[in-house]
């Protein structure tokens, strides 16, 4: 069976901390143009709203707060590094210069590294939720039936 041809389109998540934000571009894009959006995104009033429900605020929630950008140069994009088809739970930086054709595929994450003061990149901080319902610890979810009474 022939390799599934990619779409002309791309849908990417921009995935930091525990934010998503979800971006469209043509697959002949580059990496820059995906990091001008991405600037916009991080530097939205939204992310400066503090939660309008404080019940569900986690603890931590300044721990993963997302750092404050203002330029390019305070962050890169980065995808997650793969060895035989299975993340490595490494991190490659994307030149800007490439065509996102060539470097990532329809829905493919995109992480953001963020960098220091001294313009060093931080690693990546990003929480990614189980896939499967049966990987979550929340016991409220798991009832079952009763067992009948004779």
């Amino acid at each position: 069976m022939p390799p599934r041809v990619q779409p002309k389109n791309f849908i990417l998540l921009l995935k930091t901390h525990k934010l998503t934000v979800f971006l469209t571009f043509p697959s002949t894009a580059t990496v820059a143009e995906v990091k001008e959006e991405a600037l916009s995104a991080l530097t939205a009033s939204v992310l400066e709203n503090p939660e309008p429900n404080p019940a569900v605020m986690d603890e931590d929630s300044t721990e993963w707060a997302v750092p404050k950008v203002s330029s390019l140069d305070d962050f890169e994009l980065a995808r997650m590094a793969k060895a035989q088809g299975r993340p490595t739970g490494k991190y490659e930086k994307l030149d800007p210069g490439t065509q996102l054709k060539s470097v990532l595929a329809n829905w493919d994450p995109v992480f953001v590294q963020f960098k220091d003061a001294d313009g060093l990149l931080q690693p990546v901080k990003v929480s990614i939720p189980p896939i499967n319902p049966e990987e979550y610890e929340d016991t409220s979810t798991q009832k079952g039936k009763r067992k009948a009474e004779e």
